[in-house]
């Protein structure tokens, strides 16, 4: 039964995130080009500049290592809490939160959608920002019941500097694709998912 509510749960949200880029890429674009690429949901070009790749990508991490201990703070107040002590039993759920529910639902919508939007009205540089800045306040958002303000104001500013890590690495990085961000995403969600399946998270 929590198999198939983690199931269910997963692709309601996934639905839901991509109602309004549907909608937008129909109105809008759906003669020239196809939803998935539109979106970015196609294959990475790189560029070649590995330095700067290893940089954004070691950033990344740190700032997910920062943003899990965090979330540790926080107990079992976290979304992936509900997968607490589930082991084995545990991991099917926690594939669908981290791979469908979070990770591509938000990078559809915070990367694919609203990034490449703003991005192509006012340049790479403000748009990443205003779609990192969204994606920090919408995090925000989902804690304020529970968090304090100086954890308010971390999750704020650490899922706002990934958000942007996130977008810098698809558009100048990938050539346009979301497929890295997605894969990022996806890890750290999965990492933390197991830890609480396993009771790994303090």
């Amino acid at each position: 039964m929590f198999l198939l509510s983690s199931a269910i749960s997963a692709f309601v949200q996934l639905g839901l995130f991509l109602v309004i880029p549907f909608a937008w890429w129909a109105f809008t674009a759906r003669r020239s080009v196809g939803f998935a690429s539109w979106i970015g949901l196609r294959r990475p070009t790189w560029d070649g500049r590995r330095a700067r790749l290893g940089v954004a990508i070691l950033a990344w991490v740190v700032i997910g290592a920062a943003s899990t201990a965090l979330l540790q703070s926080l107990s079992g107040d976290v979304p992936a809490a509900r997968f607490a002590g589930r082991g084995l039993g545990g991991v099917v759920p926690v594939l669908f939160f981290a791979i469908v529910q979070t990770s591509l639902a938000e990078e559809i919508f915070f990367r694919g959608f609203l990034g490449k939007r703003v991005i192509a009205r006012w340049g790479f540089a403000p748009g990443n920002a205003a779609q990192a800045i969204v994606f920090g306040v919408l995090h925000v958002a989902m804690f304020a019941s529970f968090a304090d303000p100086i954890r308010l104001l971390a999750i704020g500013i650490l899922t706002g500097a990934s958000g942007w890590i996130v977008g810098w690495l698809n558009e100048e990085g990938a050539g346009g694709s979301i497929l890295p961000g997605w894969a990022l995403h996806a890890s750290a969600n999965l990492l933390v998912g197991t830890a609480a399946a396993f009771n790994l998270m303090g």
